[in-house]
């Protein structure tokens, strides 16, 4: 129910932004035109279940920015072999995270500390090689991390929900990340707005 979301947040910075398969492949992807950044969006889903959506890994080769939202996160943790397991809470609701840095990134120009809605019965339990957490709370230790060199951030938390308070400015920021300039500047213009 997150997807129409997503793409309606993403429109209102005035880019463009289409809603795909999960079935789509890179050479699909490449052939598409001049794709600027791809959003893993979330699911009820267990990545680790034989029938749990997935994409094609070769995505991730085409050096084309991508952010990960709550199963997107889990998602990247599993294709780059950190681990996801069944969580014996599910977490649902307004919850408190602890951001490691406000000077770049997705975080930029927010609190040390967001509100956020969490959505997910499982828990990435150990990140990939190569990622760094950059926020945590205590019962989700990686609510969100990146990978700079590769330009892949994921949150495990949902950033286009107004109950995320900063999310609309986390969005601006990843946009601005991929190259859209104006973006973080447009959203904290915006924000109060769709609040």
């Amino acid at each position: 129910q997150y997807n129409q979301l997503i793409t309606r947040r993403i429109r209102e910075f005035g880019v463009f932004s289409e809603l795909l398969h999960n079935d789509i492949t890179a050479e699909e992807i490449k052939a598409h035109g001049n794709v600027k950044g791809i959003i893993f969006s979330g699911g009820p889903h267990s990545v680790y279940a034989e029938d749990a959506f997935t994409v094609d890994p070769a995505i991730f080769e085409l050096g084309i920015p991508v952010l990960g939202i709550c199963y997107g996160m889990q998602l990247t943790t599993h294709l780059f072999g950190g681990k996801v397991e069944s969580s014996t809470t599910r977490e649902y609701g307004s919850a408190k995270v602890d951001v490691f840095n406000t000077a770049s990134g997705i975080f930029k120009g927010l609190a040390e500390e967001e509100e956020v809605l969490m959505s997910h019965g499982d828990r990435i339990t150990a990140i990939p090689e190569g990622f760094s957490v950059t926020a945590s709370n205590a019962h989700t230790p990686f609510a969100a991390f990146e990978n700079q060199e590769r330009r892949i951030y994921g949150v495990q938390f949902h950033p286009e929900s107004v109950l995320t308070e900063g999310g609309y400015l986390m969005l601006g920021n990843w946009l601005e990340e991929i190259g859209v300039q104006g973006a973080a500047q447009h959203a904290k213009t915006l924000s109060p707005l769709i609040s």
